[in-house]
């Protein structure tokens, strides 16, 4: 999760509900490894439609509440790799 504020990190293997409250509220929901923003009060309402992401590399953003939520593997853990391309 990063934001004009913060950044904070999350693992998708745990659920939990997280309230973003930056420039307008984005309630951030992780559940069975999926993350998504499940409700915003902004105009738009992007950040809600795009959906579920869980995938690395995928991300959620809001730009009128300036917040990013994106998907990151830890490379060093290699469980669940591949393959690693150069």
């Amino acid at each position: 999760l990063l934001t004009e504020k913060d950044v904070e990190c999350f693992e998708l293997a745990k659920d939990i509900t997280y309230d973003i409250d930056t420039y307008g509220l984005n309630i951030l929901t992780i559940k069975d490894g999926y993350a998504w923003i499940d409700t915003a009060d902004c105009p738009d309402k992007l950040c809600v439609n795009f959906g579920k992401i869980s995938k690395s590399g995928e991300s959620i953003v809001c730009l009128p509440h300036k917040v990013v939520i994106r998907i990151e593997s830890n490379i060093s853990d290699k469980e669940g790799l591949d393959a690693i391309a150069k």
